[in-house]
């Protein structure tokens, strides 16, 4: 079985670009420190906390995450 990692470097790209910190988003959408962590370490977050980002960002899901296979 192949292992496939998450990986928010598009996501940190984005915030860049656009002059958004990830606290931001954390406290316009009330997400606890632990969310924020989890980003920080591409761990998994769920598929509504993306959907919130991307519609914060207004921007395509590809543009916040990727998925990286570990073949």
């Amino acid at each position: 079985m192949n292992k496939k990692e998450v990986d928010y470097t598009p996501l940190f790209q984005t915030l860049e670009n656009r002059g958004v910190q990830l606290i931001e988003l954390e406290k316009e959408y009330g997400w606890s420190p632990k969310v924020t962590s989890k980003f920080r370490k591409n761990e998994n977050v769920s598929l509504s906390t993306l959907h919130d980002i991307c519609e914060y960002l207004d921007v395509p899901i590809e543009k916040v995450v990727r998925i990286n296979r570990g073949d």
